[in-house]
């Protein structure tokens, strides 16, 4: 068996690590942009608010409703602390993704670009050694022609 084909396992190996890589990459992105979606719809919603009461409390407000208004504004502004560090944790996990799928890539192309070496080492060995079969055959055929 050829070295190239003994490789071919290990070559498909290498190419499933790196399809499921470039999956996982693809989740990362696609949760990264699911956290930072939430993160601006809470900033959205809190600048709403916001504009809302200062509305309000120009037409007047009691004193419970402020503190209602500022308690409900401190557990916005916790809730979107939490969620910058979900980001940040999502934005974490993807770095971690895209080096996976750059190292399972790149180890990937290398098997395939040894594979390739060694078919073509190969194919000129494989020349070589017809081109000398080749060769003998035709002095045997031309001293059993001098012979005659």
């Amino acid at each position: 068996m050829n070295s190239s084909k003994r490789l071919q396992p290990i070559k498909k190996l290498a190419d499933n690590k790196e399809k499921e890589a470039a999956q996982n990459l693809g989740k990362s992105l696609e949760l990264r942009k699911m956290q930072l979606n939430k993160l601006a719809q809470l900033r959205n919603y809190r600048t709403e608010y916001v504009n809302s009461m200062s509305m309000k409390t120009q037409q007047g407000m009691y004193g419970d409703q402020l503190q209602q208004y500022h308690l409900f504004l401190t557990k916005l502004d916790t809730a979107i602390g939490q969620q910058q560090l979900v980001v940040n944790e999502s934005e974490q996990n993807l770095s971690k993704s895209q080096d996976n799928w750059r190292s399972d890539s790149s180890r990937a192309n290398a098997i395939t670009h040894a594979i390739d070496k060694m078919k073509i080492k190969e194919n000129s060995d494989k020349n070589k050694i017809e081109s000398s079969q080749n060769d003998e055959m035709s002095t045997q055929a031309f001293l059993r022609q001098k012979q005659f």
